[in-house]
This record gives C-alpha cells, structure tokens and sequence, in this order.
C-alpha cells in the first residue's frame, strides 16, 4: 500500500492491517529519523507534477494493491493514482469536484440538489454586485482552501473593499460567493462501498469566530424526520459528485427552507471526528479506508449502533507572546477526558486563528450523552489557561510575523493552483 502524506497513523494502521508500506511525504514533513512501519519513504513533493508518474514508474515493478490519504492535499495525487492504476477509492474527477467548491456548486445545480446561490469573483465591484443582487450577508471564500481558512462574512456594501483586499493580498486570484445559509450546521460522517452510501453518524458543530470550529459532539442530536432528511440529501449529494468508493466528511446546514450542503470532502473529519465516531460507534474510518481499498473489509450494511456520546471542544487563548500553560495535565488526568492536547509551550507565538490548526488546543470527553460529554469537554477546556505577554511591544512585533505569513499561508491551505485557478505569487 502507498500512503501519501498525512502523519504517521496513516502509516501504523496499513502495517497494522498486514500491508507492505511505502510512505510518500514531503522533506519539509518527514519526520526525524526512520519511520517505523514504513518498508519505504519516498520523500518528495506529491503535490507537484510529475508524482503520479513516478509511482507509476515503481507500479510496474512493484504493484500496489492500494493508495489511501486523508490529508486534503494528498487527495488529488491518491485519486488520479486510483484512476490511472485502476485502483478501489475515490475518482480523480470525484476529488477534483469536492475540492473546487465553485465546480462543486455547479454540479448541484446540474443534477438539482441542495440549491445554494453562488457565483465566482476576483474583485471588490463582484462582491458589490452580488451583495446588491442577493443580499446582506454573504459568505466569501476561497475557491479550494481546508481548514476553515480564508472564509468571510460580507455584512454589507462597505466591507467589499477589506474583503476583495484579503484575497488578493493572500495571492487568491478568484474566490467563491455563496448566499448565507442561516441555522445550525452539522457534518455527516460516511462510508461508501461500490456507490452504496452508509451514514455512519451525524456530528453537531459549534462555530467560533471567524467560522473556525470550536466543537463536536458525536451523534448530533437530531429528530428522526431532520436524520432522514439529511441521509437522504447527502446521499444524493454524494451520487451528484460521483463518490462510489471511501470514507466522506459532509458539511451541511439545517437551514429554515431545509438542509443544504456547505462543502463535502473525500476524506474522514478533521478535528479528530474519527476518534468521537470510535468511541461512540466503535468505526475508525481510517482502519476502514485502507481495509476498504485493499479488499480487506466487508460492506456495512446498516449504520452502526451509538453507545454513549462523545465530543472535542477547543481551547481559546489571547494573542501573545506564551508564557505559561498551566492546566492541562490536571485535566489529562480526569476520568471522563480521552485526550488532551495544547499546540503551544512557553516562548511560542499565538496568532490570530486564520484556520483549524492556530487553535491553542483541545480536550476530548466521553458521556452517557452527546450533550454529557460536550459539557465536560468544555468544563475542563476551560481549565486550561495561556498566559501570554500582550504588551503593545510584543503585539507589534506578531502584528509583523502574521502578515508575512499570510501568503505562504494561503499558498499551502488553498489548492486553487491544483484545480486550475491561477495564484499572484
């Protein structure tokens, strides 16, 4: 099995199942020292023309029986390897339509489902103009960005200037224009096999500022007529794609004329949604990913029972400069908590949260319910406490750092490049 990018667990799991592994990462992502499990690393940039060639290169002397990624910008390489070497998994033409939510929007439209208003832009008169003929509010977006990264509020005709401004200053030559969906948003957490789709659960969200998840819960708490409204959506919703094989992260509103699709992905959930599906339905989407594509695993025939609940809720932090973090192992040593994880020590820069990973940290609960666990989760979040130097000095200095990084940023999170859209780099 070649397993292209993403960390080790990718890797751990395929050794697990039996596989003979190659790992491709990049150089920048390759982990010190040898990697254990991994019969071969071939370190390069997947992401850059020429890839899938090489590894249809090492095919014809050593076949692969499968290819997996859950790293969004492994999904392209891993698909257009499934399509040229004849491999189970998603489509090159299935990715591609999941990652341009531009084409993605178009291709609802083709077959009639979820119907969103959008348009694509690339100045601040486009923002105007869509403004004026749908409305206040809007959301603008990247054209292909993970992460949460990059999406905006448009609240009226005198934030298009700032808003056309933060795209093009990120290098962004086109972005997305959406009507605002009002209303709770959840994700759905699939498996296809074949092109039979089977829900494995529904997932509440909760959205911090700037649309960045702050939590999940595991299974959302839904009414029966809502869950089947939403399975029935989402499963033509994935039939619309072209989904046929492998595990898929569904963003949907449950807005006041519906449910309607945010995005969808080719993948399992990030923010560790795969570890609050195990708990609660005892399913790990990367296990069955990889055993799926080698032939290794029966179809589910049902969605799977929940047991209790599970749920992730993020810490917050003020920008700074860390001094200390206190909390987090008192909390680690909680009964309830599964995990626990800060993503700064002292000495490091918090930012402004731009996308998923600036999140300071989080804490993972289990409960007898949805909401036990949630409410847990959150208690012993809140335990946990960064104390940062703001003073206008340090503020300055990140000030600085944060606009220098925001085009590499971008340049990394957006895969507009990857799809077709050109960057001004």
């Amino acid at each position: 099995m070649l397993v292209i990018g993403d960390k080790k667990a990718l890797v751990d799991t395929a050794a697990g199942l039996g596989a003979e592994v190659w790992w491709a990462q990049r150089p920048e992502d390759a982990p010190a020292g040898a990697a254990t499990g991994t019969d071969l690393t071939l370190l390069t940039d997947y992401t850059e023309d020429g890839f899938v060639d090489l590894v249809a290169g090492f095919h014809r002397v050593r076949p692969f029986a499968a290819v997996a990624a859950v790293s969004e910008n492994a999904l392209l390489p891993a698909a257009a390897l499934n399509d040229r070497l004849g491999l189970r998994g998603a489509s090159l033409d299935a990715v591609r339509v999941l990652t341009d939510k531009w084409a993605m929007r178009r291709r609802l439209a083709e077959h009639g489902g979820s119907t969103v208003v959008a348009a694509l832009g690339s100045t601040a008169a486009d923002l105007r103009a869509f403004g004026a003929d749908n409305g206040f509010p809007f959301i603008a977006k990247p054209v292909a960005a993970m992460g949460s990264y990059g999406v905006t509020l448009v609240d009226g005709p005198e934030r298009t200037d700032e808003a056309a401004e933060r795209f093009l200053r990120s290098g962004a030559t086109a972005f997305l224009m959406e009507e605002y969906l009002d209303g709770p948003e959840i994700s759905v957490e699939s498996f296809s096999f074949t092109g039979r789709h089977v829900v494995l659960t529904l997932t509440d969200k909760l959205v911090g500022a700037g649309f960045v998840e702050a939590g999940h819960a595991v299974p959302a708490d839904q009414d029966e007529a809502t869950t089947a409204e939403v399975v029935d959506l989402v499963g033509r919703f994935l039939d619309a794609v072209g989904l046929t094989d492998g595990p898929s992260h569904v963003e949907v509103k449950l807005t006041s004329r519906g449910p309607r699709v945010v995005e969808g992905h080719a993948r399992r959930g990030g923010d560790r949604i795969n570890d609050l599906v195990r708990l609660v339905h005892g399913i790990d989407m990367e296990e069955l990913t990889m055993a799926w594509a080698m032939g290794r695993a029966a179809p589910l025939t049902e969605r799977p029972a929940a047991k209790g609940g599970a749920a992730i809720r993020f810490v917050s932090a003020e920008q700074g400069r860390v001094v200390a973090v206190e909390g987090a192992e008192e909390v680690r040593g909680e009964p309830a908590v599964f995990d626990v994880h800060t993503a700064y020590a002292a000495g490091d820069r918090v930012g402004p949260t731009r996308w998923s990973l600036d999140r300071p940290g989080y804490v993972i609960a289990t409960g007898d319910t949805p909401a036990e666990a949630a409410a847990t989760a959150g208690a012993h979040a809140a335990r946990i406490v960064f104390t940062v130097d703001s003073s206008p000095e340090t503020a300055d200095e990140l000030r600085r750092a944060d606009a220098s990084e925001d085009r590499a940023l971008s340049r990394e999170l957006d895969l507009a490049r990857h799809v077709g859209y050109e960057r001004a780099d």
